[in-house]
């Protein structure tokens, strides 16, 4: 009897590849993802109290063909699975699937599967391009037919952007060593719709100190605009492209530069810092600006962010500690009231 779904795999005989889709794409080992079954582990990386679970896997015979599942499986109080709601997606998954299993993996069948199953999530475009991008270049398969006028078009001329798809930036984004040079020449000009595709993308990657300066520099420029000029989607963008950069003092840096200006004061961009740069949190001096910024906001919007940052385990203990900050302001603490007795929310703030 199949009783998880790393079971259903292996007897599936299929090569499996399992990927995290919530605040990144990150690679999740099969031994991990078996004792998150088990419940002998919280979910690694829980995002608005799922596990956004992304389940590649081919077939030995026909390996030019791998199959991508999208699934969002719920967590309880403590992040681990609940197991129950995987067993229901266990049997929907197995009444697809049929009594054999085998037979199955022939024709269209393995890949309708899914159709209709209420565990199953679409994820964003650019998501859906940074994932297909990442298993394109993990199978060693050619890249997208978006690929060469990306890399055509970040040399020539960057005004000429409207035919320029996600899937092409989420190929470059994924291979940004090879075009670290380009990207650092052309960010400063690079105009505001392709730049937030590229940033959405690039926030998957563990970029390095240099590419990140240049989008650092980017971000500042927009920082230090009036109001009225300023593109707040553009700013929260960087700080996605920023959120994995392995330069840590320059990431926090930045943010605490964010923060202490008005540019901090959009919920976009504060949301940006929520979903994507969580782990800077755990930084006080991080920690209680973010907080103060985020209480002005509403109280529906704070208690939506802080339901999930206070999931998040690393997290917790930091904001914890800053609810009780003995400088907090007046608005925070009416803020934290507030979630101690929440109302239902109605924003949706995260994305």
């Amino acid at each position: 009897m199949i009783t998880s779904i790393g079971q259903l795999l292996d007897q599936m005989g299929v090569t499996t590849r399992i990927f995290d889709l919530g605040r990144h794409i990150q690679e999740i080992s099969t031994a991990t993802f078996a004792q998150f079954e088990a419940q002998s582990i919280a979910y690694p990386a829980p995002y608005l109290h799922h596990a956004w679970i992304g389940l590649l896997f081919w077939d030995k015979d026909t390996p030019d063909i791998p199959l991508l599942w999208f699934i969002k499986l719920p967590l309880d109080e403590q992040g681990k699975l609940v197991p129950s709601e995987r067993d229901q997606f266990l049997q929907q998954l197995m009444v697809a699937l049929g009594s054999n299993i085998e037979a199955s993996k022939q024709g269209r069948q393995l890949a309708a599967v899914l159709e209709g199953n209420p565990y199953v999530f679409t994820p964003s475009p650019e998501r859906q391009a940074a994932i297909h991008a990442r298993v394109n270049k993990l199978l060693g398969k050619p890249t997208s037919s978006y690929y060469a006028p990306a890399c055509e078009y970040l040399q020539t001329d960057l005004s000429q952007w409207e035919s320029i798809g996600i899937q092409g930036l989420a190929d470059i984004a994924v291979r940004w060593p090879e075009h670290q040079g380009q990207l650092i020449s052309t960010i400063p000009e690079m105009p505001a719709p392709v730049l937030i595709g590229l940033s959405q993308c690039l926030e998957n990657e563990a970029i390095n100190g240099a590419l990140g300066k240049a989008i650092q520099t980017r971000l500042r420029a927009e920082i230090q605009k009036n109001d009225e000029d300023r593109n707040h989607s553009l700013v929260a963008a960087l700080i996605r492209g920023l959120s994995q950069c392995q330069a840590l003092e320059l990431r926090q840096k930045t943010l605490a530069e964010l923060l202490s200006t008005n540019a901090g004061d959009d919920i976009e961009v504060l949301a940006a810092i929520a979903t994507r740069c969580s782990l800077d949190l755990c930084n006080p001096d991080l920690c209680l600006p973010f907080l103060e910024a985020l209480s002005l906001k509403g109280q529906d919007n704070f208690n939506r962010i802080l339901a999930d940052l206070l999931f998040c385990a690393p997290v917790r203990p930091h904001i914890l500690n800053a609810f009780r900050h003995p400088q907090r302001s007046t608005e925070l603490a009416a803020a934290i009231g507030g979630l101690l007795s929440p109302q239902p929310a109605q924003s949706n703030a995260l994305h």
